[in-house]
């Protein structure tokens, strides 16, 4: 997913996204937002580690292919957390849907008002790529 705010995020935070998801990147920061984390060789990794658990194991095997072993900091939550969030609610409304049911319940998970939810939405469908046109197609209304 191409995102306007990717660029303001730090890098570690980017490359957490662009490995992941919004929603690992989220789970990080919360969790360990402020510090430095050292990501196991990929032969430490099993369905059993704390980050598998928290994360997921498959989104766990990317970080550790790409930070083998390494001390990695991961950004302190209160700057990027409202970004983060925002995301992750576009990410949840592309898969659930947007009836006003799931905007509610979103608004309940997030913490956020049912307005702010709506805004988001709205955002979403104004900030849309318009399909290219057919060339082919003649316009119904050219002179």
């Amino acid at each position: 997913m191409k995102d306007e705010y990717l660029h303001k995020l730090p890098e570690n935070l980017r490359v957490i996204i662009q490995l992941t998801d919004y929603r690992t990147a989220m789970t990080l920061v919360q969790r360990f937002g402020g510090h430095d984390y050292s990501f196991p060789p990929m032969k430490m990794v099993s369905e059993n580690h704390e980050l598998a658990i928290l994360l997921g194991f498959n989104n766990l095997k990317k970080l550790c292919q790409y930070w083998s072993g390494d001390r990695v900091y991961i950004p302190k939550a209160d700057r990027y957390i409202g970004l983060l969030r925002d995301q992750r609610i576009k990410q949840d409304l592309e898969e659930l849907g947007a009836a006003s049911k799931v905007q509610d319940q979103l608004a309940e998970k997030y913490k956020v008002t049912p307005r702010w939810i709506r805004k988001i939405r709205k955002d979403m469908v104004e900030n849309k790529p318009q399909k290219a046109k057919d060339d082919d197609q003649l316009d119904l209304f050219m002179a």
